[in-house]
């Protein structure tokens, strides 16, 4: 149904009716009018005639009172169909208006009105004898003349009918023969646009203008289909050489990032060995310098021929042990650090009791203190057993408990601290001692690094790097908060 709305041809005999129906009404009215007119004349004609018959009737009537002759004659008007009557007014010379003197027949006075111009045909005619005076009124009945007008207007009503058929077949025609045609191929050119090939449109041999579309259409399509084919054969094409450009462009960043890797691991590599040369020429200089002055010094005792005391030469080899243990420690350092650069170190988790461990260290760290100071410990929360690897955690708090004693000489004791969260466990370390600047705290776990405020304690500057890189293998997360002359405290962030 909505198909047949939007037709053209539809909307065409839809158009045509309404113009119809508003041209037959006015030419129906016309027409009607001109036959009215026409019947009106006639009987005005034929009510002249009447008036003038029968007007000697009635004259005669009235003097021979005898009105006979009037009945007869209204009887014979009144034939066919056709009511008639004559009425005879008479004029009283004391009245202004007229009465009736007689009518015929004489049911009318009683029945209808005589002076009904929209029933009847009427013609007045002054009266005038010796017996009476005034005016004969005659009328005819339009009731025949209605039938007849209606008759009349039949051909018009069926006229007006028969074109709006003709204009609904014609226009049914029109949609079979031309918009229906259109209305296919129009959806047909709609699919195409949509690049949808799959509707089909009938070849036809006419040569009218339906057929060179629809051939004109189905050819467009044929060529649309082959630049289709050829199209997606370019398409993919393209998109194998954009592949493969693709992962020329991947294998190439992938290159350009190794390479940026290997460049910053080697501008490392070289700051590293920059800072180890500079580092051992100094760290190394000092020990070896203790060990060939104590050594030289037995030679000269030895050459003298003099007899070394023990106590002496216990105090000699006794340095020369020392200064033999400080090069070891900072040559394992220094093997750490290379490990960890090559990342050869072993990770082998185990559950811990944390607060045993940290009571072991307390125990340990406590018994070689010479100053009198202890390390204190306390913890917090419900304590669990954490799954940590303990060599590499033992490093990682002896370094940061050593620290704490080396840089807070003088000072109240360090304190180590556990604290069991719930989501994660945090160890943190805290002393009272120098502190570090804080404009230096951004490179403090930077291998070889040492602030300015600690040049003239002994010390690699590699053991809070080492701590560092120990502490993110057992999967935790190294901070620091300082403030300079009041303290240092390292905290450490594990999971749980």
């Amino acid at each position: 149904m909505k198909s047949l709305f939007n037709s053209f041809a539809f909307r065409m005999w839809i158009l045509f009716s309404i113009a119809g129906l508003l041209l037959s009404i006015p030419l129906s009215y016309y027409y009607s009018n001109i036959n009215y007119k026409l019947l009106e004349e006639h009987a005005k004609t034929e009510l002249e005639a009447m008036a003038k018959s029968s007007s000697l009737s009635i004259e005669l009537a009235i003097k021979s009172n005898d009105f006979q002759i009037i009945e007869e004659t209204i009887n014979q008007i009144s034939n066919d169909n056709r009511y008639a009557f004559i009425a005879i007014l008479e004029q009283d010379d004391d009245a202004e208006e007229s009465k009736l003197f007689k009518c015929f027949p004489d049911s009318l006075t009683k029945n209808r009105p005589f002076f009904d111009s929209v029933t009847y045909y009427l013609n007045e005619s002054a009266l005038e004898t010796e017996i009476i005076k005034g005016k004969i009124i005659i009328g005819i009945s339009k009731t025949a003349d209605a039938k007849k007008l209606q008759d009349l207007n039949k051909p018009i009503f069926h006229l007006t009918i028969l074109a709006n058929l003709i204009l609904l077949v014609l226009s049914s025609l029109f949609f079979l023969l031309i918009t229906n045609p259109l209305r296919t191929a129009s959806r047909f050119a709609a699919e195409l646009s949509k690049e949808n090939y799959t509707s089909e449109l009938t070849w036809t041999k006419g040569k009218n203008e339906i057929s060179v579309l629809n051939n004109s259409l189905n050819t467009l399509k044929k060529n649309l289909m082959q630049h289709k084919e050829t199209n997606d054969g370019l398409v993919k094409n393209l998109e194998q050489s954009l592949s493969k450009e693709k992962v020329r462009t991947i294998e190439l960043v992938d290159s350009e990032n190794k390479l940026k890797v290997s460049l910053l691991k080697e501008k490392e590599l070289g700051e590293l060995k920059t800072s180890f040369v500079s580092m051992a020429s100094h760290q190394f200089r000092t020990p070896l310098s203790v060990i060939q002055a104590n050594t030289e010094l037995f030679n000269i005792l030895v050459s003298a021929g003099k007899k070394i005391e023990p106590e002496k030469s216990e105090k000699i080899t006794g340095r020369i042990k020392n200064e033999i243990i400080k090069m070891t420690e900072l040559m394992d350092e220094v093997l750490i650090l290379g490990k960890l650069t090559s990342g050869n170190i072993d990770f082998a988790p185990k559950e811990i009791d944390i607060v045993n461990f940290c009571n072991q260290l307390v125990e340990e760290f406590n018994l070689i203190q010479d100053d009198g100071r202890t390390l204190d410990f306390k913890f917090e929360g419900e304590p669990y057993i954490v799954n940590l690897d303990p060599k590499l955690l033992t490093h990682t708090f002896s370094n940061l408990i050593s620290n704490a004693f080396k840089y807070s000489v003088g000072n109240k004791n360090p304190l180590l601290k556990v604290d069991f969260k719930p989501k994660e466990l945090l160890v943190s370390v805290k002393d009272y001692g120098l502190g570090i600047p804080e404009a230096e705290l951004s490179n403090l776990f930077q291998p070889f690094f040492r602030a300015n405020n600690v040049i003239g304690i002994k010390g690699t500057g590699l053991g809070l790097n080492i701590a560092k890189e120990y502490a993110e293998i057992n999967k935790g997360q190294i901070s620091v908060k300082s403030t300079l002359g009041e303290g240092s405290c390292f905290e450490i962030k594990f999971k749980h």
